[in-house]
């Protein structure tokens, strides 16, 4: 007889590491290397299970290299016309994202 797992059950875990992973991510006590590996582990739990990145976390995570992006040290933000030009210092990827507005101010 074959044993089956609940899909909620699945979905659960999933979400539980997703949100512990995006606490190691944004955790500024936490050393660069955990992060970098949070990050690439939480696009990989997020590619496996079919779910995307929560939105307060994409701007964390280099799409390129699959690290953290840590402002100052391992990524330079930029506004340049309404624009927010994050670029990623190890792979040199940028990242384009309309500001509205309310951001502006």
């Amino acid at each position: 007889m074959k044993r089956r797992r609940r899909q909620s059950l699945r979905v659960e875990r999933a979400n539980e590491a997703i949100a512990h992973l995006s606490g190691i991510i944004v955790d500024v006590g936490a050393d660069l290397d955990v992060r970098n590996t949070a990050a690439r582990d939480l696009i990989r739990t997020c590619m496996r299970h079919n779910c995307s990145i929560p939105e307060n976390l994409k701007r964390w995570v280099c799409r390129g290299c699959k690290g953290a992006l840590i402002p100052g040290e391992t990524a330079r933000i930029r506004v340049r016309s309404r624009v927010r030009v994050t670029t990623c210092l190890t792979c040199f990827r940028e990242k384009r994202i309309p500001l509205n507005s309310e951001e502006l101010e």
